[in-house]
C-alpha cells in the first residue's frame, strides 16, 4: 500500500502512466486483474465509492465524469442534481446532474434528454408480450419517418404503414376511448370502411349502381342490377306498346320485408303517384306493383315502353335497415331516332 501511495506522489513528469497488477500500463491508469483466468474464488475488480442519494444530492463543485454507486434511494429526493437518481446503481456526473450509467428502456425507467434515433436498416424492431402488456404514447409524439417503414401491432411482419392484428376473428383491435356509437356524426365527411383485404379505405355511405340495356329481340343486353341484398331487372327483351313491370328479388335466399314510398310514374300520356305500400320481396323475381293489397290501383305502377315510360320509388327494408332509391326507364326511342333502350339506376344506403 505504501508503494502504491508513493507512485501517486511521484511527479507526473517522471511517470506518465500508472498500473496496478501490470508493469506496463497502456493507459494513464490501468488496473489489471490479478487472476484473469482460472477457477480461483479470489475477488478481482474495483470498488467505486458507494453512497446514498442524499449524499450525492448534497455534493457541490463536482467534476464532470465523477463516478459513484448509489446504494440507497430512501434518502434525498428526485430534485436538483439528483433528478435522475430513482434506483440504485452506477451514476456519473455530466456537469449538471447525476446520470445513470449503461441504462436503457429495457431494464430501467429514465428521462429522454435529447432526440434519439433508432436506425433499423433491414432489421425489425418488435415488441412481443402478453395481452396485459401495453405500448403507450402519452403526451408525446411517436414518429415513423421513412419511405419503407412499417408499424405492426400484433404482428412482426406488417404489410402496410400500420397493421393491427387483433388475433380475434371479427375484431379490429382498434379502439377510440372518446368516440363510440353514441357520438353524433359529422356532416359533409366521408366515412371509413374496410376493403376485402382488410385495408382501411374512405367510403361513401351511399352506394350506387347503374345499368343501361338494349331492348331488342335480336340484340338484347342484360338489365340486372344487384346491390345491397336486392337485385332489380326488366324481364322483357323487346319493346312493345303494352304495360310492363320492373322485377325484383332478394339475393340472400330469404324474404325481405319493407315498405315502398312514393311511387311516381311518368309517360307521354301523363303521370301518376301512389302512396306508401308494404312489400315483401322473395328470392324469386316478381313484378313490383302487381297484387299489392294496399295499392288501390296496381295498373298505375307498370310502365309502357312505347310511351317512353319512367318510374321512381324508394324501398326501405325492415330486415337489414337499408334504403334503396330506384329509377327505372324504358323507351322505344323512335321520336329521337335510336333503338329501344332502358336503364336502371339504384342508390343504396345503410
Amino acid at each position: 500500500m505504501k508503494q502504491l501511495l508513493l507512485l501517486f506522489l511521484i511527479p507526473s513528469g517522471i511517470f506518465a502512466q500508472v498500473g496496478i497488477n501490470t508493469p506496463a500500463p497502456t493507459a494513464t491508469f490501468e488496473v489489471a486483474a490479478k487472476n484473469a483466468t482460472g477457477t480461483t474464488t479470489a475477488v478481482d475488480g474495483m470498488l467505486i465509492p458507494r453512497i446514498d442519494r442524499q449524499r450525492a444530492q448534497s455534493m457541490t463543485g463536482i467534476t464532470p465524469s465523477t463516478l459513484i454507486y448509489i446504494n440507497n434511494i430512501a434518502t434525498g429526493a428526485l430534485t436538483g442534481n439528483a433528478i435522475n437518481i430513482d434506483t440504485t446503481g452506477f451514476y456519473f456526473f455530466n456537469g449538471t446532474a447525476w446520470v445513470k450509467l449503461n441504462t436503457n428502456i429495457y431494464n430501467s425507467d429514465g428521462t429522454l434528454t435529447e432526440n434519439r434515433t433508432v436506425t433499423q436498416a433491414d432489421h425489425t424492431l418488435a415488441f412481443n408480450g402478453t395481452s396485459t402488456n401495453a405500448f403507450s404514447v402519452n403526451g408525446s409524439t411517436f414518429s415513423v419517418d421513412a419511405a419503407n417503414s412499417r408499424v405492426g401491432i400484433g404482428t412482426n411482419t406488417p404489410t402496410a404503414k400500420m397493421e393491427i392484428a387483433s388475433g380475434v376473428e371479427g375484431s379490429s383491435g382498434l379502439k377510440f376511448s372518446d368516440i363510440n356509437n353514441t357520438t353524433p356524426p359529422t356532416s359533409n365527411t366521408s366515412p371509413l370502411g374496410i376493403d376485402a383485404t382488410g385495408n382501411v379505405v374512405v367510403q361513401s355511405s351511399i352506394t350506387t349502381s347503374f345499368r343501361s340495356f338494349n331492348i331488342n329481340a335480336t340484340t338484347p343486353t342484360s338489365s340486372a342490377v344487384a346491390i345491397g341484398s336486392l337485385e332489380f331487372r326488366y324481364p322483357s327483351t323487346t319493346c312493345t306498346g303494352t304495360d310492363s313491370y320492373m322485377q325484383v328479388r332478394t339475393t340472400t335466399g330469404t324474404n325481405n320485408t319493407g315498405i315502398i314510398h312514393g311511387i311516381y310514374r311518368t309517360a307521354q300520356n301523363g303521370s301518376a303517384f301512389i302512396n306508401s305500400v308494404p312489400l315483401t320481396i322473395t328470392p324469386t323475381f316478381a313484378n313490383i306493383g302487381a297484387g299489392i293489397p294496399a295499392n288501390p290501383n296496381p295498373a298505375l305502377i307498370p310502365i309502357n315502353c312505347g310511351q317512353d315510360g319512367h318510374a321512381q320509388f324508394t324501398f326501405f327494408s325492415y330486415i337489414d335497415k337499408t334504403f334503396y332509391r330506384v329509377s327505372f326507364h324504358i323507351a322505344d326511342g323512335d321520336s329521337l331516332g335510336f333503338g329501344a333502350l332502358g336503364y336502371i339506376f339504384v342508390e343504396f344506403q345503410r
